[in-house]
């Protein structure tokens, strides 16, 4: 009795020592369904003791394996697609009451094979094969694992979990979340709830981690659970004498693209996700990959449907041991330290390893900056106007709509609830004291009326044409139902600052089949269509320091693009 106790209380001991390890998902697998006649080994349920040991064992090999200077407790999210653990126990075992054997299914094999399938007996021997999942090779000859190289592996490192530590360098692709525990019987496992939110969420960078999903972060995070109730303090409006002059821009040319030049993006390749910058939108989505300055990346050619907005996805959290460099250009860090700190010039891996955190670092970065182009020449007292901004990753211009979270005291609880509220902005300042950003424009609610209201807004013209395509596209589906939209103004002159702006407003009909084509098919057949907008983040969501004002779009990219690759922002945006 004694030694069960023991057991239970080292058990015990050991899930509170990875309350707040950092997580690790790996998105790519090669994993292959047991056959059904198999039935003599028991699939171990999701969030029992023996899946959670085997997942903090990898997790703890894989950080010794790929960064040896990692420090802290990590742990494996979720076994590769496929891969599921399973016990067998034999009967004269059961009868002497011996402990089950668990073995890891999932290694490809031909499905009509008739012969035993491979299996792995500890997270060792899987480990090669895990090792291999994470790079870019699709060669099996390259795997070290047992059944790929068809030798015994030998691995250097021990899955014993190394001691919690505050401090240490680490650059593993990793994310911060609670190690995985034994759910609740009402609860639903971390790998059913990321595909509900949006499909497809992938890698970062290669195909060893997976951007946590919009709307779910860590379970150790002590942010608010929505952003609706923030309160976004507005600045008293600067008084604006006569024009004097005003120098006038064309409209952006690619202001129609769903994305566009300078901004940053995810991107799919192959099975994963990574980040970079739109260099051309039209003709075609040319995009540069964003790295570090040692690590060259080459342009990649794109369609809409493998893009998602920047607000998609979150940034997975940076590793200790770059922590320091948070909010700094990349140019500005001395990547041949680094690199010879993690020894990426013997393993590709630890190469690959910190080209992720890079680009974590400059996605980072882009979404706590902005810079403005298009100055505009008008007598404002201690404010600079302009005709648009990089806010973030996204482009934005006078005239177009914003996703706002609107002030505590303009919130009206009789408007109608799950509907978009925007602002469409006429002016942008900045302050030449600080550098303070605030944005000025009008206020617009989307409500339902019948088909016999009179509508509130007769000259729609007036609206921009995402506003325009939105409405559009609802009336078309609720017109069956006797019912269609309209903008409605809520207030004509609106002064807010920077934090109050959520990003870019997006129609419906133009994202929702990239972001969750299930989600636009039901819109369609039930003739209800829901507010996208929450599918997004807020601009500047990602846990790091805010850097402000940076003078133009090349240098809030400094060293995550190869050294005089620009984007193409055309002769309409003249950047000051």
């Amino acid at each position: 009795m004694s030694s069960r106790k023991a057991k239970e209380s080292k058990a015990a001991d050991n899930e509170s020592q990875y309350a707040n390890a950092t997580s690790i998902q790996i998105w790519r697998s090669d994993g292959t369904e047991m056959p059904s006649e198999y039935s003599q080994y028991e699939k171990v349920e999701q969030g029992a003791k023996p899946i959670i040991e085997w997942q903090n064992k990898l997790g703890q090999a894989l950080a010794a394996e790929l960064l040896p200077e990692a420090t802290g407790l990590y742990f494996l999210q979720d076994f590769p697609s496929h891969y599921h653990l399973r016990w067998y126990q034999a009967k004269e075992d059961k009868k002497k009451h011996q402990a089950k054997h668990y073995y890891l299914f999932g290694y490809p094999e031909d499905p009509g094979a008739n012969k035993a399938r491979k299996y792995y007996r500890s997270p060792n021997h899987f480990l090669p094969h895990l090792l291999w999942l994470i790079g870019e090779s699709q060669d099996r000859g390259d795997c070290a694992c047992e059944f790929c190289s068809g030798s015994k592996p030998i691995t250097s490192k021990s899955a014993k979990p190394k001691p919690a530590s505050s401090t240490g360098q680490g650059a593993l692709p990793a994310t911060n979340s609670a190690a995985p525990s034994a759910p609740p019987n009402n609860a639903t496992t971390a790998s059913n709830t990321n595909t509900t939110a949006l499909p497809n969420k992938n890698t970062i960078t290669n195909s060893s981690v997976k951007p946590r999903p919009v709307g779910r972060p860590p379970a150790t995070s002590q942010q608010s659970a929505s952003h609706e109730v923030q309160i976004a303090h507005p600045y008293q409006a600067p008084e604006v004498a006569p024009i004097i002059s005003q120098r006038s821009y064309p409209i952006a040319h690619d202001h129609d693209a769903l994305f566009r030049a300078g901004e940053v993006v995810w991107y799919k390749n192959n099975n994963s996700w990574r980040v970079g910058m739109i260099l051309t939108s039209k003709p075609t989505l040319s995009i540069i990959p964003f790295s570090h300055p040692l690590y060259r990346t080459q342009e990649v050619v794109k369609e809409e449907t493998d893009i998602r907005p920047f607000l998609a996805f979150s940034i997975p959290q940076i590793n200790n041991g770059l922590q320091e460099f948070k909010g700094l250009a990349l140019a500005q860090i001395d990547w041949q330290a680094l690199q010879e700190r993690f020894g990426t010039h013997t393993d590709p891996s630890r190469r690959e390893g910190l080209a992720i955190e890079a680009t974590k670092l400059a996605a980072l970065r882009v979404d706590q900056c902005y810079s403005t182009f298009n100055p505009i020449r008008e007598s404002v007292q201690n404010y600079d106007v302009f005709g648009g901004i990089f806010l973030g990753a996204e482009k934005i211009c006078v005239g177009e709509a914003v996703r706002i979270i609107l002030p505590r005291e303009q919130q009206d609880p009789a408007l109608e609830k799950g509907m978009p509220i925007v602002m469409v902005v006429k002016r942008i300042f900045v302050s030449r004291e600080g550098g303070g950003l605030m944005f000025e424009g009008s206020l617009w609610k989307l409500q339902h009326a019948t088909l016999a209201q009179q509508p509130q807004t007769p000259n729609q013209a007036q609206l921009p044409a995402a506003l325009r395509g939105e409405k559009e596209f609802r009336d078309g589906i609720l017109q069956g139902r006797g019912w269609r939209v309209q903008w409605v103004l809520l207030n004509q002159n609106l002064s807010l600052d920077e934090s109050a702006i959520r990003g870019r407003f997006y129609e419906t009909q133009r994202l929702t089949p990239i972001l969750n084509p299930a989600k636009y098919q039901d819109m369609l057949r039930q003739q209800h269509v829901e507010d996208i907008q929450t599918l997004l983040n807020n601009r500047g969501d990602s846990n790091g320091p805010r850097v402000g004002r940076v003078p133009n779009r090349a240098q809030a990219v400094a060293g995550a693009v190869p050294h005089g690759i620009s984007a193409s922002l055309g002769p309409d945006v003249v950047e000051a």
